[in-house]
């Protein structure tokens, strides 16, 4: 019986072992440190938020041609890639131009040849004036002689000296110098409106401008940059055909960029061209000093707003178009000096703000005085100090004391 029972307390403290060594993995695990919570974050800046509603809108280029050639043609040469930098008069592409150099020729040959047929005619001219001025230079000297002679036969023949037939010899003498002279006054005044006419002058000229449109459709197979800009889109390759209905090249101008929003009938009040408005840029994280620089008298009934462009300056190119910019119209109202971060950072629990900052990598909740704020951002009176880092994005996942993870906005 003894031996049942040291047996028994023998198979107890065994089994007591084997659950101890079996319920420490369980407390390993416990031990094990929890995984950190991916969040974005923000950092503090001074700035400044205006009472005044936000506006969202999106940058554009100020300027964007489309380049398409003048004329039809294969694309013998692209100069040009996406993105390249490119100043106003550069080559952007090049079309084939052998069909062209042969049209040149043959209007230069034209050309030629009118303009020797023209000095051809006019010495001709020249010389037919001439020699219509002699012959009626010695019509009007022969026409003198025969009204002479015909006196002087006239005074005769009444003295009896001549004849009846030497009289009417002279009379019909003078009739033919009459004849001849009026003659001779007809091809002299039909050579000077010959002269005066130039009817291969006007070949000439047609000549010449026939060469002008050829050498000009020669110029417009070389494209050139018809301002200075980036590359934005490049839409044709070597060996395609080009049209003028279709373009080759795109280029923008993105310095400055616009933001182009419509403002309500309440607001475009308190703006004319050369306002101050403030503008974040949510991509960039970043907060922009801006200006007004048109405004239509005309609200776009559609929206029903008044369509208004605001330029930001972009010498760096850090701006790109299409970012989405949130504008902040300044009513005079702001503290320029204050704290201000995104709104989404700020939450309430029992009547007071929140916020998370982010330590090393652990997120610490901060109390926080709220002041002015706009659609998208929030001043903050106190509780936080200009560089802090305020989570923005994944706080619903956190507690005072979470290990976070820091994430780029957009991953």
């Amino acid at each position: 019986m003894r031996r049942v029972n040291q047996y028994l307390s023998r198979l107890l403290l065994l089994t007591l072992v084997l659950a101890g060594c079996s319920a420490q993995p369980a407390a390993v695990d416990d031990q094990k440190e929890e995984l950190p919570t991916p969040v974005q974050v923000e950092t503090v800046t001074e700035g400044s938020v205006g009472v005044a509603a936000g506006l969202t809108g999106t940058l554009v280029p100020e300027k964007e041609v489309q380049v398409a050639p003048k004329i039809s043609g294969k694309i013998q040469s692209l100069r040009v890639e996406l993105g390249q930098t490119v100043k106003q008069g550069d080559v952007l592409f090049t079309l084939d131009q052998q069909d062209l150099q042969n049209a040149v020729k043959q209007a230069e040959a034209a050309y030629n040849l009118a303009l020797a047929n023209f000095k051809q005619n006019d010495v001709n001219t020249a010389q037919g004036l001439e020699q219509a001025k002699n012959s009626l230079t010695q019509a009007e000297q022969a026409l003198a002689d025969a009204k002479r002679n015909e006196q002087r036969m006239q005074q005769l023949f009444s003295q009896g000296a001549i004849s009846q037939q030497q009289y009417e010899q002279a009379q019909s003498a003078l009739t033919n110098a009459q004849t001849a002279y009026n003659n001779a006054k007809t091809a002299y005044e039909t050579a000077q409106r010959q002269a005066s006419v130039a009817v291969s002058q006007a070949s000439v000229e047609q000549a010449r401008v026939s060469l002008e449109n050829a050498r000009e459709q020669l110029a417009n197979a070389t494209v050139t940059a018809p301002i200075s800009g980036v590359v934005s889109a490049v839409s044709g390759s070597v060996g395609e055909i080009a049209s003028p209905q279709m373009p080759v090249v795109v280029l923008v101008k993105t310095d400055p960029l616009l933001v182009k929003v419509n403002v309500s009938e309440q607001e475009i009040t308190k703006l004319s061209p050369g306002s101050k408005v403030t503008v974040f840029l949510p991509a960039l994280n970043k907060q922009l000093a801006a200006s007004v620089t048109a405004i239509s008298p005309v609200m776009d009934q559609q929206v029903k707003g008044y369509p208004v462009e605001i330029s930001i300056p972009n010498p760096t190119g850090e701006l790109k178009a299409d970012m989405v910019a949130k504008v902040q119209l300044s009513d005079g109202t702001e503290n320029k000096n204050s704290l201000v971060i995104s709104r989404s950072a700020v939450f309430e629990e029992s009547g007071k703000r929140y916020v998370y900052i982010v330590q090393g990598d652990t997120a610490k909740r901060v109390e926080v005085t709220t002041g002015a704020e706009s659609s998208d951002r929030i001043e903050i009176v106190s509780g936080l100090k200009k560089g802090d880092q305020v989570v923005v994005k994944g706080q619903a996942m956190l507690k005072d004391g979470s290990k976070v993870k820091i994430q780029q906005q957009g991953d």
